[in-house]
């Protein structure tokens, strides 16, 4: 069980890797601290370097699932359970000089800018939304207007809904949060709301394409790798737009992967370095559009890396929770049983019992099978 490339190949023997959301007021990223603590581990099985993780991640449970599913158990050398736990170890990499790959840009108080793999405002610059416009050819960008919020409302009267809006200025977003689906009056009105209160100083007014397909394809770069193409999956969102996993299953068109190499070819050319992965749709016309850039590890990273290695034509990349479905310990022998039947590769587990209070656990994995209606089926058997 070996993945196509590891975070060492891509970032160097001496990078260390923080994936965590930065402790900070940030409208448009999840507060669930624990969701964001589970996600540390997911990009652990690619790495081959030293990931900073939460210690609920690093149980007997877990250790238990990758022995079963032949991926060795890396006990990682730093964890954390605390917010001051956390930020106390990234202090201490950062006086030593070390080299931090990390999926957010943090406050300055927290991680200095030096100590980024890549330039740091250039890393949160490309991760942007607004800068879409300035770093991509025109053609793949949906039609869209980034104006000052106090403007808003006037600017709208040139806009009929469906549209989408989203935040417009260098703050980082995640899973869908600060992109609002606005398909009538109603919701638009809400959704300016919602941004009047969050005190966003501008905000883009998108396009609602009509979408046929949702790929997020995605690249690597390094000085010694150049650029190189991952893979590409399907995307799966709800009607809201919130990211709901990701599904392999058919060939990616090669206009799709061109306008992904395009963007790839402009990110490296501003000075970025590291996994990037492009949220490309096909638009029922046959455009391919970019609805957002994520030049940081994405969700289905690991599942592009080890697609190969599962030799199953279908992967789904999904997360769960014990809530409303199972008990910690119910939960934990159901995602067993898959993993020991062959069809469920896991990533990630949080062990809820970890803790002396009741906290849920939650699992990342990937699905693999001859079929996405076996897939569904497993599913079933796991969330009923």
């Amino acid at each position: 069980m070996k993945p196509k490339l590891t975070l060492r190949q891509i970032y160097g023997e001496d990078a260390i890797y923080t994936p965590r959301t930065p402790y900070s007021d940030n409208p448009w990223m999840s507060d669930d601290a624990h969701k964001l603590d589970a996600l540390t581990s997911r990009e652990v099985a690619i790495a081959d370097i030293p990931v900073l993780v939460h210690r609920a991640t690093q149980t007997e449970k877990a250790q238990r699932l990758h022995k079963l599913a032949g991926v060795p158990w890396v006990e990682q050398p730093y964890t954390y359970e605390t917010q001051e736990e956390y930020l106390s170890q990234i202090q201490s990499w950062c006086e030593q000089g070390k080299t931090i790959v990390c999926q957010y840009l943090h406050e300055t108080d927290q991680m200095n800018r030096e100590c980024y793999w890549m330039d740091a405002e250039k890393f949160n610059q490309l991760n942007s939304k607004a800068y879409i416009d300035h770093l991509i050819d025109s053609k793949f960008v949906p039609s869209r207007l980034n104006i000052e919020l106090y403007k808003l409302s006037d600017a709208l009267k040139n806009w009929k809904p469906p549209v989408v809006l989203k935040p417009g200025d260098d703050s980082p977003t995640s899973g869908g949060d600060g992109v609002i689906i606005c398909k009538n009056n109603d919701e638009l009105t809400e959704g300016l709301r919602q941004f009047r209160m969050t005190g966003t100083d501008s905000v883009i007014i998108e396009e609602l394409l009509q979408t046929k397909d949702n790929f997020s394809c995605q690249f690597v770069y390094s000085d010694e790798l150049g650029i190189q193409y991952l893979g590409a999956s399907q995307q799966m969102t709800d009607e809201n737009g919130n990211y709901e996993g990701n599904i392999i299953i058919d060939e990616v068109p090669q206009k799709v992967i061109e306008a992904g190499y395009h963007i790839m070819e402009r990110g490296v050319a501003e000075g970025f370095v590291g996994v990037a992965g492009f949220d490309l749709i096909v638009t029922e016309a046959g455009d391919v559009q970019a609805i957002d850039l994520n030049f940081r590890q994405n969700g289905s990273t690991s599942m592009l890396m080890f697609h190969e290695t599962l030799g199953k034509p279908v992967n789904k990349f999904s997360s769960y929770t014990a809530e409303n479905v199972k008990d910690n310990e119910e939960f934990f022998q159901t995602i067993e049983k898959f993993v020991k039947q062959g069809v469920l590769f896991p990533l990630s587990f949080y062990d809820g019992n970890y803790f002396e209070e009741h906290v849920v656990s939650r699992f990342v994995g990937i699905w693999y099978a001859d079929t996405l209606e076996d897939i569904e089926e497993f599913e079933r058997q796991l969330l009923f």
